[in-house]
Formats: C-alpha cells, sequence, structure tokens
C-alpha cells in the first residue's frame, strides 16, 4: 500500500483489514511512505505494535506502479493483495478466502470486488503472474493506469473475464493524487495497446496457458475507448483530480509518455479491422465467454 497525507484513512484501512483476518494465515502489511511525509511516518510507525507492518521511505516516486513492484520485490510472499488508503475492508476471514482461490489456482490472478458506486480496481496477484510478466504493473503512468492494463492483460493472456473474489471493499474516494490532465493520460494508455498484447502472449506463453486465438478481436473490444468514461472524463478530473502543484514525479512521467509517443518507441499496432476479425467461429466464442462483448462489438462497427 502507498500512501500519502491520509493518515487517518490509512490507520482505517489498515484496521479494517487487521480485524478482519482470520488468523490463520502469515499476512504482513507493507506501506510504502514518501520521505517527507512525517505524519503518514509516524502513523506507520505507532501501528506497528498493533499489526506485523513494515514500511518503506523514500522520495515521493515517478511512479506509484513502480513502487509497488519494488515493494514486492524486497518483500516475496506467495500472494500480494494491493489495497488503497482510503478504502475498507468489508469481509470477515478475508485472507482465508484468498488462500482458498490460491489453492484452487496457485497462478490466479483476482479482483477485490468493489461496493461502491463506481468500479475501482484492486488486484490480487499471485507470485507465479507476477513472476512471469517480470512486474505486477507497468511503469509508465504516475496514477492509477496500472490497474486497469493489468485488467486488460489478464482477459488478453487468458481470454476470459477478470475474476471477481469473494473479498469486498467500500471505496471511500477522496482527492487522486497526480491525477490530472486525464484526457492526455487515456490516449496515452490507447496508444500502448500494442505493448499490452506483447505483454499478454508472453504471460500465456510463459504460463502454459493454450495459444491465445482472440487476441485480436478481444484487443479491439477491450482496448477500446468506454463511452461512458470518455464522456464523463471531465467529471471525473473535477471530482478526484489533483489541483496541487504537479511535483517533479508527474512531470517526468508526462515528459517520458510525450517523448514515447513524439518517437513512436512501441510496436506498430496490426493493420487489421474488427470486421476482419470477428468471424462467425469467433463470435461463438466470444458469446460463451463474453455474454456481452459480441454484441457491443457488432454495432460500434456500424
Amino acid at each position: 500500500m502507498c500512501s500519502r497525507g491520509r493518515p487517518l484513512q490509512l490507520t482505517a484501512a489498515l484496521m479494517s483489514l487487521r480485524d478482519n483476518e482470520s488468523g490463520k494465515h502469515d499476512v504482513t502489511y507493507v506501506v510504502a511512505c514518501d520521505v517527507d511525509d512525517t505524519a503518514t511516518i509516524g502513523t506507520v510507525v505507532s501501528l506497528q505494535a498493533k499489526i506485523p507492518l513494515g514500511y518503506r521511505v523514500g522520495e515521493r516516486p515517478v511512479s506509484l506502479d513502480a513502487l509497488h513492484n519494488q515493494i514486492v520485490q524486497d518483500i516475496p510472499g506467495e500472494v500480494y493483495a494491493c489495497f488503497i488508503d482510503d478504502a475498507l475492508c468489508l469481509t470477515k476471514d478475508w485472507d482465508d478466502k484468498i488462500a482458498d482461490l490460491y489453492a484452487e489456482n496457485p497462478n490466479g490472478l483476482w479482483w477485490w470486488t468493489s461496493k461502491g458506486p463506481d468500479l475501482t480496481l484492486m488486484p490480487i496477484t499471485s507470485e507465479a503472474w507476477r513472476r512471469a510478466a517480470g512486474r505486477i504493473f507497468p511503469e509508465h503512468f504516475p496514477f492509477w493506469w496500472g490497474d486497469t492494463w493489468l485488467s486488460e492483460v489478464y482477459v488478453l493472456a487468458t481470454e476470459r473475464t477478470i475474476q471477481f473474489a469473494p473479498v469486498e471493499f467500500l471505496d471511500c474516494p477522496k482527492k487522486t493524487h497526480n491525477m490530472r490532465e486525464l484526457r492526455f493520460w487515456h490516449n496515452f494508455y490507447l496508444w500502448l495497446q500494442p505493448e499490452r498484447i506483447a505483454e499478454a502472449k508472453r504471460i500465456a506463453e510463459r504460463m502454459g496457458f493454450p495459444v491465445p486465438t482472440l487476441t485480436g478481436a478481444l484487443s479491439q473490444v477491450v482496448g477500446s475507448p468506454n463511452p461512458d468514461f470518455v464522456r464523463r472524463i471531465d467529471e471525473h478530473e473535477h471530482n478526484q483530480g489533483d489541483t496541487s502543484e504537479p511535483h517533479e514525479g508527474y512531470r517526468i512521467a508526462k515528459a517520458r509518455a510525450v517523448e514515447m509517443m513524439a518517437g513512436n518507441h512501441r510496436p506498430e499496432p496490426p493493420q487489421i479491422t474488427l470486421d476482419d476479425l470477428l468471424t462467425p467461429e469467433v463470435i461463438a466464442i466470444l458469446n460463451q465467454h463474453f455474454s456481452s462483448v459480441a454484441p457491443a462489438a457488432a454495432s460500434s462497427s456500424d
């Protein structure tokens, strides 16, 4: 968990997890703090008397996703359950339920189930998946696009819908650090889709999954702009955007993204259309696994 400037929310989030633990498993909590955030550091130190809690103090990062990746390298485990500092765990024995999922599928990737009005993605990642991918998150973004990236890669690699675990949380959203210029980051995310396709194929091969046959068609569906998100993009930024002065890490991430797009530093997308891919056989498989996908895709190509 990464946290900045929210000591009360952080305490509530950690205690909701600790109080709902089954006590059957070796759960270690880890919080990453910025070196200039003495309130969060002090909170974490005080909580160590109540929770098996480690913490990492460093300069404010360019990418929170990169920091998450570093944490799991420093403190390896069998399963990594991401959590955010403005959420509350609602499920009793949540760790036991995750352990059951892991016992059924040690290569798995799951998501917490959000009980809020908007979908918030928090992954639960097996070490096997992280090892096959070489990381949990991509490190391009200064705020939450990594969660969306991971869900899309999962669908492309497994040709299955994302798996929501029977562990629930309530998101109590505040302002999101670094969330600004949402249209720019949305366009950058879409531009990087060839990288997600390549990553999905690489993971499928390393995990021994069946060779993906629908990657092209699925990438046209799950990687397309979400009309509702695009329609509400200004509303999202107004409600949760960071209005403070951008810090140096954000500027570095933005400059890096601009440079990547200017130099076209990513694989070229295939020059095919959705109509080329949606054969009757593919549509039948899509309808079997993604009941609402094929009709939506067909209507979008009209």
